[in-house]
């Protein structure tokens, strides 16, 4: 709504030759403080006073007198210099329209040629289960791709696989003393290994399927890598059937191990030394990240010869800025805060915007149930794993629990809650929503022999009362508020719509009736009404990754 008045004020401006060319980007449309003054208010009469050298009240009445012309707006007022904006009602009835019209996909810009971006979450070591923390930056990555598709984008989620350090040989080494512990139980575990029950299974499974494989090795090293590989492997397999609990699958998996293999490390480094970024001093070799806003420089490769996990991170950031994106957003875990500053002035020696690399961080997840924090698993005595979390309580709880908070604040989990059936239970109370209109539906049929699924027509103008308007107004401007959300990072603000549009139904279904029996027309103004509420619902819904349901 926001974005189309701005337009139809730069419309007219440019016909009016009144369009300057420092003016555009500082014309604000925004919702005035109280309704009475209209559904909008702009400043640009303020904005153009030096321009035309008159007074704000002056410009503003001119800009009126043309734009209440325009059949968009009932009602344009002037105080003050700042221009009042009612909008027309057939403007509303065709959001109505538009919401109907559109489905699931209500408000989408489904042109995805806005851009090309990266967004890369989750990122898990293949070296065990995933925890509440990873599904929580499983769910806001997700959440974030979807509303930039919403807006335009064409987006490509990734997910990058920590394949080449120290964990991967300590992963291999555990599974590897496990396996042989199954013979010889006295085998030593190392002191630094995974504990968890996991390792034990994959040692089971290579004992049935690789023992003698495994055990006709030539060096113990060589059995420890294999070990490593197909422990790997099959943890990455885990992961993503534990993503697509909370349905959360990935466009391009990214192995480290493969940036060394095939050179990716040193074109990287290559290309910054060629941009004379790269010096020696005490035998290492550091990279002059100081010019870019670092604290200081920083170390690539030791003076033993070795890469540091920097390195590998500037190659893997390099691979994605060859990608040719626009730009790109990593969700990582809060303990990177004091890291990003290093990565980006790294990825600014590329060459690109110092807005092109966008970090969102996810502090922890608590969990609580009984009214006490819960942090063992009762299944294998270790932390409280996401798979768990979805069976105990369901994905669509999961998910909405996980993005109703800003990313970077803290999340407690109440179990009891996110069971409860009940209106304290937000996902209950927007799921009964969604399900409460189906079931008028319903009901429509069987009492009056009218199917609301099927397309009708209805007269709009009746839809007088307070509950109707505000609806209408909310339709009107959702698909700005994910706009507002997407280029901010906040994805906890899809949760905050939902919430606002389930209220706003619950209190329409309260106050007024939706089968009329002596009224027709009314009703059939209503229901349409109900089927644009129950599409954006549905939008909202499909954005998270939770399930409409028609009944409950």
């Amino acid at each position: 709504m926001k974005k189309e008045v701005k337009n139809k004020i730069v419309e007219i401006l440019k016909k009016e030759g009144l369009l300057f060319p420092d003016i555009e980007d500082k014309i604000k449309v925004e919702p005035p403080k109280e309704e009475l003054y209209g559904d909008l208010a702009t400043n640009v009469a303020f904005l153009l006073t030096k321009h035309l050298k008159q007074k704000p009240q002056d410009i503003a009445l001119k800009i009126k007198s043309i734009l209440e012309k325009d059949p968009m707006f009932s009602k344009v007022e002037v105080l003050n210099g700042f221009i009042n904006i009612f909008l027309s009602e057939n403007y509303y009835h065709n959001i109505v329209k538009k919401a109907v019209l559109e489905k699931d996909r209500f408000g989408e810009v489904l042109e995805k040629n806005r851009g090309k971006i990266n967004i890369e979450y989750v990122s898990a070591n293949p070296t065990g289960p995933l925890h509440l923390g990873h599904g929580r930056g499983a769910v806001v990555g997700n959440l974030l791709a979807n509303m930039y598709s919403y807006i335009g984008y064409k987006v490509e989620k990734e997910f990058y696989i920590n394949d080449a350090g120290n964990q991967i040989k300590k992963l291999g080494q555990s599974v590897y003393a496990r396996f042989r512990q199954i013979d010889q139980p006295d085998y030593p575990f190392p002191e630094d290994g995974y504990h968890g029950d996991y390792i034990k299974e994959i040692a089971k499974e290579l004992y049935h399927y690789e023992r003698e494989k495994i055990l006709s090795m030539l060096s113990e090293e060589e059995a420890v890598d294999f070990c490593a590989q197909y422990a790997k492997n099959y943890l990455l397999d885990k992961i993503k059937e534990d993503l697509k609990l909370i349905n959360v699958e990935f466009d391009i998996w990214t192995s480290e191990k493969h940036l060394y293999e095939h050179g990716k490390v040193e074109q990287a480094l290559n290309f910054l030394k060629n941009k004379g970024l790269l010096y020696e001093k005490d035998g290492a070799l550091w990279l002059k990240t100081s010019l870019y806003g670092d604290e200081k420089d920083r170390v690539i490769k030791k003076s033993d010869g070795t890469y540091t996990y920097f390195a590998a991170d500037i190659a893997y950031h390099f691979d994605k800025y060859e990608r040719g994106y626009d730009f790109i957003i990593n969700v990582w875990g809060a303990d990177h805060h004091g890291y990003f500053p290093r990565l980006k002035a790294a990825v600014m020696a590329f060459g690109v915007p110092e807005n092109w690399i966008n970090v969102v961080f996810i502090q922890l997840v608590k969990l609580f149930k009984d009214g006490q924090e819960v942090k063992m698993s009762k299944r294998s005595g270790d932390f409280i794993t996401l798979r768990e979390l979805v069976e105990e309580v369901g994905k669509d709880a999961v998910i909405y629990f996980f993005a109703s908070k800003d990313p970077d604040t803290h999340l407690n989990f109440d179990i009891d809650v996110a069971l409860s059936k009940s209106n304290e239970n937000p996902v209950y109370y927007v799921q009964y929503a969604h399900a409460r209109i189906s079931s008028v539906f319903r009901e429509a049929k069987e009492r009056f022999d009218f199917n609301p699924e099927e397309d009708f027509d209805a007269d709009l103008s009746l839809l007088i009362q307070e509950e109707e308007k505000s609806l209408m107004k909310f339709l009107s401007t959702m698909q700005q508020e994910i706009e507002e959300a997407a280029v901010k990072n906040q994805p906890h603000k899809i949760t905050n719509l939902t919430y606002d549009l389930a209220s706003k139904l619950h209190k329409y279904y309260y106050q007024h009736k939706f089968l009329i029996e002596n009224d027709e027309k009314l009703m059939r103004a209503r229901l349409y009404l109900l089927k644009a509420v129950r599409n954006a619902l549905r939008t909202l819904f499909r954005l998270m990754g939770i399930t409409p349901l028609e009944r409950m």
